[in-house]
């Protein structure tokens, strides 16, 4: 796990927020920090943030490793202009649509970074990064529930529900999208289970049959593997789970639907 927030603030701060400040002396750098950030971004899905370092960003990039810390003085706070860009990337909830349909959107828009980039996943989120556009996307969120009379803790408390939730469902359909290639195909991962696996459970575990035969573990689609498909409804009806009760800390506090 790769954890933000372990760069020199103010360094962080002012390429986060200003960018690179304009050569005093010197060639101009050729490069743009989007670019820069942007390498960074594909190494690491490449290879995993752990594995990203500054000499194999400035050999993707074609310059050199001292040429590169021109740009950014190290990784931690690369990781944290990484993370800020992929979140630029996101939209903004609309509060036209709603405070729920608003939510939602947030969600699934974080889901498919996740998809899009699996090492977001693998960067510890204790420590926030305080970017721009982090920032303004957070402040979106909040804004989808102010003046439904929740209670400042109760709106903040809510998005981190959403946001938590998120996570740990991302990183199911993370994982669901990345096993066929790990594990094999789910047909022939089954062929190689059910064998021993009903000689085993042999009627020992009838609640689990009787849900079985009942469509508990059935899925909306057959397009998508198996795996991957519910683990997608799953985030689907995990997420209303969620949204249902922030509705009902709405209808307590008495607020606007």
């Amino acid at each position: 796990m790769e954890h933000a927030g372990r760069g020199d603030p103010a360094r962080t701060m002012a390429l986060l927020w200003d960018g690179l400040p304009a050569a005093r002396r010197g060639p101009r750098q050729r490069l743009e920090l989007t670019a820069v950030v942007d390498a960074a971004i594909a190494e690491a899905g490449r290879a995993g943030p752990a594995a990203l370092s500054m000499r194999a960003l400035a050999r993707a990039l074609g310059i050199g490793t001292a040429s590169l810390y021109t740009y950014v003085p190290g990784k931690a706070e690369l990781l944290e202009l990484m993370v800020d860009r992929v979140a630029a990337g996101r939209p903004l909830p609309d509060p036209t649509s709603g405070w729920r349909a608003g939510l939602r959107g947030v969600a699934e828009a974080d889901l498919d970074a996740c998809r899009a980039h699996p090492w977001l996943l693998r960067v510890s989120t204790s420590r926030t990064v305080l970017g721009p556009h982090v920032l303004a996307r957070y402040e979106a969120t909040l804004a989808l529930l102010h003046g439904r009379g929740l209670s400042a803790a109760d709106v903040v408390g809510c998005v981190a529900a959403v946001e938590s939730y998120t996570r740990g469902a991302a990183s199911a359909v993370v994982e669901a999208e990345q096993a066929p290639e790990r594990t094999g195909g789910d047909d022939e991962w089954w062929e190689r289970q059910v064998p021993f696996l009903e000689e085993r459970m042999n009627g020992r575990f009838p609640l689990l049959a009787e849900l079985e035969e009942a469509g508990a573990f059935g899925v909306s689609g057959t397009a998508l593997p198996y795996a991957l498909q519910r683990a997608l409804d799953r985030f689907a009806h995990g997420l209303d789970l969620v949204l249902d009760a922030v509705a009902g800390r709405i209808a307590a506090a008495g607020g606007p639907h």
